[in-house]
């Protein structure tokens, strides 16, 4: 009986595992389309976005357990964010 109850859990474990990484799986459709709208855009649209990025890792990479966004930062992250269109 206890050997059903742990295969249950081990089965419903392993399941979970396995529909976890298919929701959490990048669309490779989306991937593509994403690539090619960006072969679109403006030098300056790309630019900006991707100093959005560097913001946002900036902030990430604080030695901080949680870093939280400062003043300044929302300031530049909206200005950066008015530059890119999406």
């Amino acid at each position: 009986m206890i050997g059903r109850i742990l295969n249950f859990w081990k089965n419903l474990g392993r399941r979970l595992k396995q529909h976890l990484k298919q929701w959490t799986k990048p669309a490779t459709a989306i991937l593509v389309t994403e690539t090619l709208s960006d072969v679109t855009r403006s030098r300056a649209d790309l630019i900006a976005e991707n100093a959005m990025l560097r913001q946002q890792l900036i902030v990430l990479n604080r030695q901080i357990k949680r870093p939280q966004f400062t003043n300044g930062d929302r300031i530049r992250l909206v200005l950066l964010v008015r530059c890119t269109r999406f």
